[in-house]
């Protein structure tokens, strides 16, 4: 398949899922919130130390569907923010959610990730949460982080996230799909060393890398679903401290067996510096 017809088939894709949450897509408030603030913390702690840096942030899919549990506002000025996605719809329901709750100097285009259409060097920070996971092969993967590492400007700081494949879960989250219950197409994904490899091999130097969403991919969600419809006293209290509790799995060496999520951090290395070293 070449570039163009997979643009297109990619593109039609997610149009059919933007017709089918075109209401929004429910996800329950604690969990909402949880997602919000784990990758807004993420961004705070990874950011580069720019002052009012210029944002990229890939896949408007939350801000479209659920802006409860979209972070990218907050991650620097409205203004200095641009946010792009495959799909038309998706783009132009997260523009009105934004001009909605205030953040009119937003900007949203319309863009493939693997062919961005930015100049090089356009961007201080590019933020890419669980976007390239979406395609059917892992060379999409590839031609996406080069052109994220392509309009990031040199010292400045990609922030990328992964479907996690050492999750305990994976099986059966690979099973769940393979029976054409996922709500929209998942692709593939890579390991955290292959990963690295990849963003060293398009300029990045990788100087961080975590695994956040610790909370159990299925179970969480069911769980929540309980608890609202038994409502037991103080029961969104607990509910949050036991959230809180899985984010702290992070911190710990099982952490890769329990994130849903791989995220690294990677600083694009200047001419210069590569030259020289």
């Amino acid at each position: 398949m070449n570039p163009r017809s997979a643009r297109d088939e990619d593109a039609l894709r997610w149009e059919l899922v933007a017709s089918k949450y075109e209401r929004g897509k429910f996800m329950d408030p604690l969990l909402a919130r949880q997602f919000r603030r784990v990758h807004l913390e993420l961004c705070r702690r990874w950011a580069p130390a720019t002052e009012d840096p210029r944002v990229l942030k890939t896949d408007v899919f939350g801000e479209a569907t659920c802006p409860p549990r979209a972070f990218s506002w907050e991650i620097g000025r409205p203004e200095n923010l641009v946010s792009s996605d495959i799909s038309f719809e998706l783009t132009k329901t997260a523009k009105a959610n934004a001009k909605r709750l205030g953040y009119t100097t937003a900007s949203y285009v319309v863009g493939d990730a693997r062919t961005l259409p930015y100049r090089d060097n356009s961007f201080d920070l590019v933020v890419s949460d669980s976007t390239l996971d979406h395609f059917e092969d892992t060379d999409d993967i590839t031609l996406g982080i080069r052109e994220l590492a392509r309009v990031l400007r040199p010292g400045g700081v990609l922030i990328i996230t992964l479907d996690n494949p050492r999750n305990l879960s994976e099986p059966l989250f690979r099973a769940w799909l393979a029976l054409g219950r996922g709500p929209y197409f998942i692709g593939k994904t890579l390991s955290p060393g292959a990963l690295h490899r990849t963003m060293r091999d398009a300029g990045l130097e990788v100087t961080d890398a975590a695994t956040i969403l610790h909370n159990p991919r299925f179970f969480a969600k069911a769980g929540m679903r309980l608890l609202r419809r038994l409502r037991p006293p103080a029961y969104e209290t607990v509910a949050e401290r036991l959230l809180d509790w899985s984010d702290a799995l992070g911190k710990v060496p099982t952490g890769i067996l329990t994130g849903q999520f791989i995220a690294a951090r990677g600083v694009k290395v200047s001419r210069a510096s590569s030259d020289g070293a």
